[in-house]
This record gives C-alpha cells, structure tokens and sequence, in this order.
C-alpha cells in the first residue's frame, strides 16, 4: 500500500510552492522536444508541459541534451538540434526564459517564471576536443556529465538503472581536462550516471562543488544509479546536491510504492546529510518514451515514472509533511538548495 495524503498537507504543500521556488533538477526536455518536433508536432512545452509546470509551481527545469545510442555517430550534430530546437521553443513563450546567468535566474525567480537550464548528459559528442566545451557554453549550455551509463572518451558510466554490474575504469586523461576546462568556464559537473571507480577519482580532481542531478540512496534501494552513504557525505561535503530521481527502477518502487519510496530516499539522505544538500531531480521519461515511439510509430514501454507528470510534485512534499517532516527542510528540497547552488555557479 502506497502513502495516503491527507488533504490537510496537501493544502500546507500547494502554499509552499506557491511561496517558494520549486526545481526539477533533471528532465530529457531538449530531447524530446526534437522528437516530437521530427513527427510534427509544435509548441510542446505549452501542450505538454506548462499546465503541470504551473501547479506545481515550478522556476527551474533543468533540462538535459542526452544524445541516443543511435545517434552517437552524429552526436554533436543531434545536440545541435536538440539545443536549437529547445530554444526555439523558449523563444515563443512569454513565461518561460532560457537560463544563461546568475542575473537570469533570479528575474526568473522573481517574477515567478519558469526558467530552463541547458547541460549535457553526457559528452561522448565532443570525444577528446575539449575545446568543444567551450562551443557549447556559447550556445548557452551552462553544464554537463562527463558520461551517461556508458563508457566514451573521457570516463566510465555506471551501469543502466535496471541491471546490476559494477562498471569498471576511470576519467582518462582527457576527462581530467574536460573537469578543469569546465570549472574555468564555471560550467556545473553532474555526477549522476559515473561509475563508483570514476566518483572517487574525481574527489580529487575537482575544485568547484559537483552535484547529483537525479541519483538516490544506493542504502534505501541497491542500484548503482543509486549513491552509497560514503558517496553522499562526499557530495555533501564539498557544497553538492543531490536530487531524488522519479524512475520506479531506481527509487525501487516496481511494486507500485512510488510516494513511500520517493519519501524514504528523501528523509534517508536529509537524515545522512542534511536537508540543505537534499533535493527533486525527478527524471521523468514516460512523455519522453511516448514521443520516441510516435516517432518510430511504435507502442510506447510500460510507464516507468514514479509520477504521472510534475503537477503531482506537491504531493511529494505533503507526504514527507505528513511524515513529519518541518516545513523549513520542506523548503529548501523543493527548490531552494539547487536555486542557492546555481545562483552561486552561475556567472
């Protein structure tokens, strides 16, 4: 049986993200804005997306350029598309605004728009040009990971969310200088998808604070998606952040369990260390997953989310108020921590 929220936090949930800011750390926006683009469609994030952006009160998608598998022989050229076709989306709307500085994100705050910021999931695009880091910082990309679960010339993903291997191998030596050149371009380093050898190597290697855009507690749910305790305190320790992920096969929810197992890797980490490195970087795929099978003109995979859609957020946050939570942690996981991350990355 899954948590019944009373509507009582329900209520308390909806005037919190009323009253503060409200982040999705990590969303395949960019991607799937181009899939549906290719069959046709127009203005997705209105038809799609801006009506649950805006009950749940949303300021901040971070939204991913993820390259496919079967695209990696055209990489760079497919998140080209996937930047250009994002940003022309961005450009026909009033309440939404591309993300390119510190000065952008706090109007978009402030006015309560919702705010877009681009980052790589994964450079295998670039291979060892590093100098293409800096192309993709012009084109407004503001960071990246240095791989998704697979391995490419700068490191060595973990392994997918539904299997379990530990993936040997650590950041090459042009990775090193793909971390450095990133710091210097103050572009933010996720370490969501590196395997467990290539997090300890960077432990020394950075200098800025890195975060975990959409990884959970590998203690509340064994998946190497998931980050160990040791893993965490080091994330925590160097300012980072870590955002819950929203896939039922990494929050460990295959059962249906969804809204207790979002709150246990929630309270777990926050209880590990602290509320104020605790935050939603849900991952939603399912309107992803769709897009991708219209375009193939396929049926789409079984529903992997542990949400319907980012208007179900609030009931996230009246569950761990329910649970007991206090409404000053509340705050901060719902958007401030990766809002005062951003504020003090961005230039």
């Amino acid at each position: 049986m899954d948590i019944k929220v009373k509507e009582e936090y329900l209520r308390r949930a909806i005037k919190l993200h009323e009253k503060y800011p409200v982040v999705d750390a990590h969303l395949d926006l960019a991607g799937e804005i181009l899939l549906r683009h290719q069959s046709g469609e127009k203005d997705v994030i209105k038809n799609h997306y801006m009506e649950h952006f805006k009950t749940a009160g949303i300021n901040l998608i971070v939204s991913s350029v993820y390259v496919e598998d079967q695209n990696l022989a055209c990489g760079w050229e497919n998140a080209l598309a996937q930047i250009g076709a994002l940003k022309k989306e961005v450009q026909s709307l009033d309440d939404v605004e591309l993300i390119l500085s510190k000065a952008d994100l706090e109007q978009t705050v402030e006015q309560n728009k919702t705010g877009i910021l681009l980052y790589m999931e994964g450079l295998d695009c670039i291979g060892q040009d590093i100098d293409k880091l800096n192309e993709l910082y012009d084109l407004g990309v503001r960071g990246a990971a240095l791989t998704w679960s697979r391995p490419n010339a700068l490191a060595v993903g973990c392994c997918k969310a539904t299997r379990r291997i530990q993936m040997p191998g650590r950041i090459t030596e042009a990775g090193q200088k793909a971390v450095k050149r990133m710091e210097e371009l103050s572009m933010f380093l996720d370490v969501s998808h590196l395997n467990d050898e290539g997090y300890e190597q960077l432990l020394g290697l950075a200098e800025r604070p890195f975060i975990a855009t959409h990884s959970g507690s590998r203690h509340v749910y064994e998946s190497y998606r998931n980050m160990t305790d040791e893993q965490m305190a080091a994330l925590a320790g160097q300012g980072g952040i870590m955002g819950v992920n929203g896939c039922k096969f990494i929050a460990g929810s295959e059962k249906g369990n969804h809204l207790e197992m979002l709150c246990r890797h929630v309270e777990y980490e926050a209880e590990k260390i602290g509320a104020e490195h605790v935050g939603f970087g849900f991952d939603l795929c399912d309107s992803y997953g769709r897009a991708r099978a219209a375009l193939k003109g396929v049926e789409a995979a079984e529903p992997e989310d542990c949400l319907l859609n980012h208007g179900q957020i609030p009931i996230i946050t009246a569950a761990l108020l329910q649970r007991g939570m206090k409404e000053q942690e509340a705050v901060r996981i719902i958007g401030v921590n990766f809002i005062d991350y951003f504020k003090n990355f961005l230039i």
